[in-house]
């Protein structure tokens, strides 16, 4: 199975989870000053971010911790500004689900989060795609769709999360929210936190843990918004 290539990077292989980040793109794209462009495909709704490894130990043991990892990523070991080597097929695939920036989303995160860790970036890529669509087109994916326009509780989307994925590990997803322009908070993004070694049972229960650090900034009542 092509996910296998994840649980065994060629480089700094030895870091425990991974943190698949997809977005809500009628909330990604409409808040904070760096929004997207007019381009931007209004389907689908659930998009693509990133797959972002967590630190690996060889960095903990130069006294690396996790904040820091956070924000330079791949740059502790060296900077690469190019797009990823893939062809235009599947470039166009990744830009039809990942927001639209001024600046290069795709480009960023193939520097900080895939090339220091010697992926094949096709393979990489394509596996994301793959993970995203489980995502969008599982019971999770169609409960949000269901829920755009609405305000929900951050407990009934916790709720509805563990339920499809029938996991006893409700802190795997961390939720963004964000406030819009009128001041309500809405739903920007979802993270899925992943057991590295079982990548490749993902969307299986057993592939999922609780996250080890709480990022999740929803507030107990938000909007899920659309467009």
């Amino acid at each position: 199975m092509l996910l296998a290539v994840l649980a065994a990077p060629g480089q700094h292989a030895g870091f425990d989870h991974y943190t698949f980040a997809l977005t809500w793109q009628p909330g990604i794209c409409s808040v904070g000053a760096d929004r997207c462009l007019r381009d931007q495909p209004k389907a689908p709704l659930i998009g693509l971010h990133g797959l972002w490894a967590s630190l690996p130990r060889d960095l903990a043991a130069r006294g690396v911790v996790d904040p820091q990892w956070w924000e330079k990523g791949c740059d502790y070991y060296h900077h690469a500004s190019d797009a990823p080597p893939i062809d235009p097929s599947l470039m166009a695939r990744l830009e039809a689900v990942m927001p639209h920036f001024e600046h290069s989303l795709l480009v960023h995160e193939y520097d900080k989060h895939v090339q220091c860790f010697g992926f094949d970036a096709t393979q990489f890529f394509t596996n994301e795609l793959a993970m995203r669509d489980a995502v969008a087109n599982g019971p999770f994916g169609a409960y949000l769709v269901e829920h755009a326009g609405r305000d929900v509780t951050h407990s009934g989307v916790v709720a509805a999360f563990t339920a499809a994925f029938a996991t006893d590990h409700p802190t795997a997803l961390q939720l963004q929210c964000r406030k819009d322009d009128a001041g309500q908070e809405v739903l920007t993004q979802f993270w899925i936190t992943i057991h590295t070694a079982l990548i490749d049972a993902f969307p299986r229960p057993d592939s999922l843990m609780d996250t080890p650090t709480d990022q999740d900034t929803c507030p107990a009542a938000f909007r899920i918004p659309t467009w």
